[in-house]
């Protein structure tokens, strides 16, 4: 009776709060990429006539964001991402702007392309997106 109820709390304390349906394959491919995560939230989209499912989870303390279709496949994954781990062009670039300071970022890949999008303070801009080379793909 102790282990049920153990099992219970265990289970709702790890469920996605939003109350989307979360498919098994999706639910396998996550916990397989991501092994001990916490999933905080999953939201069902819709993209290209597509069904697409959003999983926000924090994995070794690390916010984590990962879109998936119906059959588990990955179609984006963002990881946030700490100013110090950087690549030292995507730092270079940020800070070749006057007064931008680093507030946080996330590290996307989606398709085998990457990009850094961070948000930043004390310069006008506040949203800058860069390739891991440095190549500043828009600073608005």
């Amino acid at each position: 009776m102790v282990a049920a109820l153990i099992l219970i709390a265990t289970l709702l304390a790890q469920a996605p709060s939003s109350g989307t349906p979360l498919p098994a394959a999706v639910k396998g491919a996550f916990d397989k990429a991501y092994p001990g995560a916490m999933i905080s939230s999953v939201t069902q989209e819709r993209d290209a006539n597509r069904t697409l499912f959003r999983v926000d989870g924090l994995h070794q303390g690390k916010k984590r964001i990962v879109l998936y279709d119906v059959n588990g496949a990955v179609i984006e994954a963002a990881e946030q991402v700490e100013e110090r781990d950087l690549p030292q062009p995507v730092a270079a670039a940020m800070h070749s702007h006057p007064r931008a300071i680093y507030v946080s970022g996330m590290k996307v890949t989606r398709g085998g392309n990457v990009e850094y999008r961070l948000t930043v303070r004390g310069t006008r801009k506040t949203a800058m997106v860069a390739k891991p080379d440095g190549t500043v793909v828009s600073f608005k």
